[in-house]
């Protein structure tokens, strides 16, 4: 049983380092995609409102 345990154990420490070799090149993309989306959002909205389309019914 304890060897199940080690296993797995073993497995994510692999898992942790191949994280840890990645940096925080994972959390700049992010940051890029969210902000990114944000200003395509926040410029719909606006086109919204400028079509007078803000409050429409569906």
């Amino acid at each position: 049983m304890s060897n199940i345990f080690y296993a797995i154990g073993d497995f994510f420490g692999i898992i942790f380092n191949g994280v840890e070799a990645l940096g925080n090149s994972v959390n700049y993309i992010y940051i890029g995609v969210i902000f990114t989306f944000l200003v395509v959002w926040t410029t719909k909205m606006i086109k919204h409102k400028k079509d007078g389309e803000e409050h429409a019914s569906s």
